[in-house]
């Protein structure tokens, strides 16, 4: 328990010195360099490197050969999964408000989020989701769509790429959201007859949406008070089987249009 104990204690200590070295260490990960081209690079001191270094080399992080510092084996693994942590936590504080829209008693898989793209509106782009949606929708062959509000603008473009013979598609929305597509498309009666154009409906309110672009790609979209705040799209494994279980389960609940 002592060693065990002591083990914590010295993880907690290379984990704090890789947050507060972070500087220092990108530029070690990127090339080997002596005092004097860390002080230029960083604008700080030479007692201010030198006590860092020092630190650097007792937790094992870094070492010095002809006056040259570069990251030990440890030391570089260390590096890219502290800046690995980093990355996947800013990537779910630009998801956060996403986050807050997924209900509690869904267990979605983190690496949606943590590895996944985030696209968020913006104030001078608000429909950003919306755009990238368009763009992987296009280069799709087949699309699998759960989605409260049946997406109208979305449909159309969908309507069309079937029409044209690019596309085919299987759309499940809410009950209670046809008549808004009915009156929000004015082909909606066109695209529900067409062949490679499945249209169903859920009785029910479904908590978010969901789009699978062929067997590659799936996107996530949350919605607050009926407007959407954001989406995440990923080709994680965990992500497309869970997509592919919640898609299916729906789809089998679902009645034809």
């Amino acid at each position: 328990m002592i060693q065990l104990e002591d083990r914590q204690t010295d993880v907690g200590a290379v984990a704090e010195i890789l947050r507060k070295r972070a500087p220092l260490l990108e530029l070690l990960a990127d090339a080997p360099r002596d005092q004097r081209d860390l002080r230029s690079e960083l604008d700080v001191s030479r007692s201010t490197i030198y006590k860092a270094l020092q630190r650097l080399q007792e937790t094992g992080l870094v070492t010095e050969e002809d006056e040259r510092y570069a990251l030990t084996g440890f030391g570089r693994l260390a590096w890219q999964r502290h800046d690995d942590y980093i990355a996947r936590l800013g990537r779910l504080d630009a998801g956060r408000r996403l986050i807050e829209t997924l209900p509690d008693d869904r267990q979605l898989p983190p690496t949606l989020i943590e590895h996944g793209r985030i696209a968020v509106p913006g104030r001078h782009a608000p429909e950003r989701p919306l755009d990238r949606l368009t763009e992987l929708g296009d280069g799709a062959g087949h699309l699998r769509v759960l989605s409260p509000s049946g997406m109208p603008r979305f449909l159309a473009d969908v309507h069309a790429n079937v029409e044209a013979g690019e596309q085919t598609a299987t759309i499940v929305t809410e009950a209670d959201a046809i008549a808004r597509l009915q009156s929000n498309y004015e082909r909606f009666e066109a695209a529900a007859a067409e062949a490679d154009l499945d249209l169903y409906s859920v009785s029910g309110e479904l908590p978010y949406a969901i789009v699978l672009f062929d067997s590659d790609t799936l996107g996530l979209f949350g919605y607050e008070d009926g407007l959407l705040v954001g989406a995440a799209f990923t080709d994680c494994r965990d992500g497309l089987a869970w997509g592919e279980r919640t898609f299916e389960c729906a789809l089998s609940k679902a009645d034809r249009i």
